[in-house]
């Protein structure tokens, strides 16, 4: 018997589900939805998931963080790194050369070229079409309220296990500090 993914998904949600597991459920669903459709612009244009987001983060970087910065920020191995670059670089996106700044020579300057201006910039175009679509016909207070809520959320789940995302001392550890 074939059933709709999304008949099953809305029954599974509903059957029995407390207000919280609905929640939940509509929030991950949004999330799932919101992925695929920037990973399909992605996709589209020619690069993998990891390609686009390492070439985004690039192009938001006042210096050239180095592999090891790379791989630590995308919780990914440096032969990750090295790979994606390589891709990235070969594709025109990106350029890398000796950094004249540092006496290191195994240290690669990127310098995102004019293709890979114009892919970012389009794909910053088409994330904020994305983000106004998704929320398309909510109001000023409405978008207010949905903040304070997600804000609140966060902050319940921190306090479960306090975390800091953006690195600090209280951050995620990787997965090679925790098989350490």
């Amino acid at each position: 018997m074939t059933t709709d993914k999304s008949q099953c998904n809305a029954s599974c949600a509903d059957a029995g589900a407390t207000a919280v597991q609905k929640a939940i459920h509509a929030f991950i669903t949004a999330d799932i939805l919101h992925r695929r459709t920037i990973e399909q612009w992605a996709t589209d244009a020619g690069m993998h998931r990891s390609q686009h987001r390492m070439l985004m983060y690039l192009t938001k970087c006042e210096s050239t963080p180095s592999q090891k910065d790379l791989a630590k920020h995308f919780d990914i191995s440096p032969a990750a790194v090295a790979v994606t670059l390589k891709k990235l670089e070969s594709d025109g996106y990106i350029e890398r050369g000796k950094c004249a700044e540092r006496s290191d020579s195994r240290y690669n300057e990127i310098k995102i070229t004019e293709r890979g201006r114009v892919a970012s910039m389009q794909s910053r175009k088409y994330f904020q079409h994305v983000d106004s679509e998704a929320f398309k016909d909510f109001s000023d207070d409405e978008l207010a309220a949905f903040t304070d809520l997600l804000e609140r959320m966060q902050n319940n789940l921190k306090n479960i296990a306090p975390i800091d995302i953006e690195g600090g001392e209280n951050a995620i550890p990787t997965r090679k500090e925790e098989e350490q």
